[in-house]
């Protein structure tokens, strides 16, 4: 019982696997991991402040624009200055909420990629419903 390993007809030899240490773990706690790893969001906290604290500073200039509380009597530029104001704000605030979009699909790909390894594992056993 030296080589207990299979040998196949186009040379690939199937090894077993090792022995080693395993947990067992019963199916309802196993159930209850899986539905907490389903459930598992991570809020980009940091680009969706931003991006709506950038879009606010927008919002609140455009409506100082609108009611006329900037004008050009007491700033040359006042409006000019206004308007950049506003289209540099709604800019940096839509990449910002872009970057907290993206983060959040990153975080969602990976709980969908350790699910994807809990189902691997699961299909190794026999299970009855």
């Amino acid at each position: 019982m030296a080589d207990t390993n299979f040998n196949l007809s186009q040379g690939l030899e199937i090894l077993r696997p090792k022995a080693d240490k395993a947990l067992p773990v019963p199916c309802n706690e196993w159930d209850f991991l899986k539905e907490k790893i389903r459930t598992l969001i991570v809020e980009p906290w940091f680009f969706q402040s931003a991006g709506s604290i950038f879009i606010g500073a927008a919002l609140g200039t455009l409506i100082s624009v609108m009611t006329g509380t900037v004008s050009n009597h007491s700033e040359p530029y006042a409006i000019m200055i206004a308007w950049a104001i506003i289209i540099v704000c709604i800019t940096a605030g839509a990449i910002c909420l872009l970057f907290a979009h993206k983060e959040r699909q990153v975080h969602r790909i990976r709980a969908n990629d350790i699910l994807m390894q809990m189902d691997l594992i699961e299909q190794r056993f026999e299970r009855n419903p």
